[in-house]
């Protein structure tokens, strides 16, 4: 009789080690369609990729640029391309997922409503955006629920944790991870900057900012709470270096029972783990307290301090940056390692915070423009030799980079009769748009702006039909993560005060 194993079997090993497993062939029905037995379907993936930019420069339209202190106009460079529908010329931000087009789609003109008339909190319409921007625009953002003030809070539940709640049998709801392990600026401090995720309104979800709490949590178990179960388990990783090695028996077991292919996917799926390990060895686990009973590392980055100024004349090279690069990419790969093994259904990665002052200097220089000024004030013109469109958008192309990684992972993994992208709904989201100032109402091409918002959406999951740039002409931006939602089972039409969703992610 062939080898039969349920969706949710670990390979339990040593000092508490467990190792879930992808979706293999011998747990599928004859068709690769669904679960073998009960016939449950194969389960479907969310995540929201958050960057802490607009998407223009203040002054400048979106063909307006300056680099290496020439100033020149020259379209394409702006994240929405020209061309609707399929077969668009990818614009600058999406050059580095060009290879992608095919599986996602581009939202955009999008606005969240705001009373140009008046600043006062009472007057900010249904699902609106308070009249002081950063802050005024971040709950109808991510939960659509209006803001009544300027601080950083979510007034309702947001996406990914209602996709967690409908998962219970998961063991996370939801995943939650931020790339900027500091806020980089001296006098001040996140003042709820760093969250992206609540549960309820005013309830933020911390993000877990070190990728090895992360990996060990997830990969690992590692959840002791008394001292002896510490030393334990950091004698077990200590001596042996890996969890793989933990489970050494058991892996070797089911490679021997498995089919050919499963046995493939296996040896594939552990190898990627192995990866993850030695990857994150490199990386600083940050100010976690649970991090205190890991292997040590060896020599560190360390978390980058307060920028010493803002502009090209003042910032310091070798501050305000914690290599933000390597931890997204880890991050992401935690990601899609979490959801093929079925850890959860729902994630947010917030690579940058809001208003974010990570320094660019050297992230810019391996993007080929160097830019020395923090993420912040490169849109508002921090560095006085670039600015405008392109620079503004090889910062956004990084941070869209993230987000493509993670959608190209998900679709190189096979999972049923297709890969897992086909059951996933992967956004990408900026903080603000690029058009008129929220703060005063009159002034264009700003970057405190909640106008011409873009946003992607990635997979196809729950019939998605991806490959097109679709101009909604006002649609508010919760309208592409309700699709999202709906794509991967949510039943609701609705998310805080935002209604309906965007018809033309469904339509071929």
């Amino acid at each position: 009789m062939a080898l039969r194993l349920h969706r949710r079997t670990f390979l339990q090993g040593t000092a508490g080690v467990a190792i879930a497993l992808p979706v293999l062939e011998c747990m599928l029905n004859e068709h690769g369609t669904a679960m073998a037995g009960g016939g449950e379907s194969i389960s479907s993936h969310y995540a929201v990729i958050f960057a802490g930019q607009a998407l223009g420069g203040d002054g400048y339209a979106k063909d307006e640029n300056r680099v290496a202190g020439m100033n020149f106009t020259e379209g394409g460079h702006f994240i929405a391309p020209d061309q609707t529908g399929a077969g668009y010329t990818p614009t600058t931000p999406l050059l580095g997922v060009a290879d992608l087009q095919d599986d996602f789609s581009i939202v955009s003109n999008m606005t969240i409503p705001f009373n140009a008339s008046s600043s006062d909190g009472s007057a900010v319409p249904t699902a609106g955006a308070y009249r002081d921007f950063h802050g005024g625009g971040c709950s109808p953002l991510i939960s659509g629920v209006r803001s009544t003030a300027a601080s950083f809070t979510a007034n309702g539940p947001t996406s990914d944790q209602v996709i967690g709640q409908m998962n219970p049998g998961t063991l996370y709801d939801s995943l939650v991870l931020r790339s900027q392990p500091s806020w980089y600026l001296s006098g001040s401090g996140y003042s709820g900057r760093q969250y992206i995720s609540y549960s309820a309104a005013g309830e933020a979800v911390e993000a877990q900012v070190s990728p090895q709490t992360a990996f060990q949590s997830l990969f690992s178990n590692f959840m002791p709470e008394n001292e002896d179960d510490i030393a334990r388990l950091d004698f077990e990783l200590r001596g042996r270096r890996s969890v793989l090695d933990l489970i050494e028996g058991k892996r070797q077991g089911i490679l021997g029972k498995v089919g050919a292919a499963d046995r493939i996917r296996l040896e594939e799926h552990f190898d990627q783990l192995r990866d993850l390990e030695m990857r994150i060895g490199t990386i600083d686990p940050g100010s976690a307290a649970a991090c205190s009973a890991l292997p040590d590392p060896g020599a560190d980055p360390d978390i980058g301090g307060d920028n010493a100024g803002s502009g090209s004349d003042t910032i310091g090279a070798n501050s305000g940056y914690s290599d933000e690069n390597g931890r997204a990419n880890l991050q992401a790969d935690l990601i899609h390692m979490a959801f093929i093994c079925d850890l959860t259904r729902a994630a947010t990665l917030q690579i940058t915070v809001f208003q974010s002052h990570m320094n660019v200097t050297q992230l810019s220089e391996d993007l080929d423009l160097p830019m020395r000024a923090e993420q912040h004030e490169i849109g508002h013109n921090g560095d006085t030799e670039n600015r405008g469109q392109i620079c503004v958008s090889t910062l956004l192309g990084w941070h869209v980079g993230i987000w493509g990684r993670l959608v190209r992972k998900l679709k190189e993994t096979p999972e049923g009769a297709g890969n897992a992208l086909d059951n996933s709904a992967i956004v990408f989201m900026a903080e603000a748009g690029h058009g008129l100032q929220l703060n005063d109402g009159s002034s264009q091409n700003a970057t405190h702006s909640v106008e011409q918002m873009v946003q992607l959406t990635a997979g196809r999951a729950g019939g998605l039909q991806p490959g097109k740039h679709i101009d909604t002409g006002g649609a508010h931006p919760v309208q592409n993560l309700i699709s999202a939602m709906q794509a991967v089972g949510y039943d609701g039409d609705s998310l805080g005060e935002v209604n309906g969703n965007i018809p033309e992610l469904f339509e071929a």
